[in-house]
């Protein structure tokens, strides 16, 4: 029963960490798009997101088709991805001007985000981790489920 439910808990955080990261995608695009670039603090943030949805839809994926073994382990794992984010989307927040904001605002967040500099590291360096366990799991998850239908990894590349 427990196994089932932290099943059920993976699917519930990788849809909400998906719509997350996409949302701070959108600002990210919004933000360039108004002829700006993205803090330097955020351009490591910025690259990795995409390799942690990636991983997370891949994962959605293996539960749907049934191959998820380890539920509270993985539950785990993104929740911990979760806290980044969700520490990460504050930041962003509070330090990337929007279209709308005043030139006075935007100089105050500017001087907000180079105080932030080592929390992003910190928070961006954690989620790196997540990303590599996930990635880890999801090998171990494909190689597992070649192995039960008969097919070589050697096969599959």
């Amino acid at each position: 029963m427990a196994e089932i439910v932290a099943v059920v808990g993976v699917v519930a955080n990788i849809v909400q960490l998906v719509d997350t990261g996409s949302k701070i995608i959108h600002r990210f695009h919004e933000f360039q798009r108004s002829g700006r670039e993205i803090p330097k603090i955020f351009q490591k943030f910025r690259a990795e997101l995409p390799l942690l949805q990636q991983a997370l839809r891949k994962i959605k994926e293996a539960e749907d088709a049934g191959v998820i073994g380890d539920g509270p382990t993985l539950l785990s794992a993104i929740d911990g991805c979760q806290k980044q984010i969700q520490g990460l989307d504050i930041i962003i927040t509070r330090t990337l001007p929007s279209s709308d904001d005043s030139r006075r605002t935007r100089a105050k967040k500017t001087i907000r985000s180079l105080c932030q500099e080592s929390k992003v590291k910190d928070l961006t360096d954690n989620l790196q981790s997540y990303i590599v366990a996930l990635n880890l799991y999801l090998a171990a998850v494909s190689a597992t489920s070649r192995i039960r239908l008969g097919t070589s990894i050697l096969d599959a590349l």
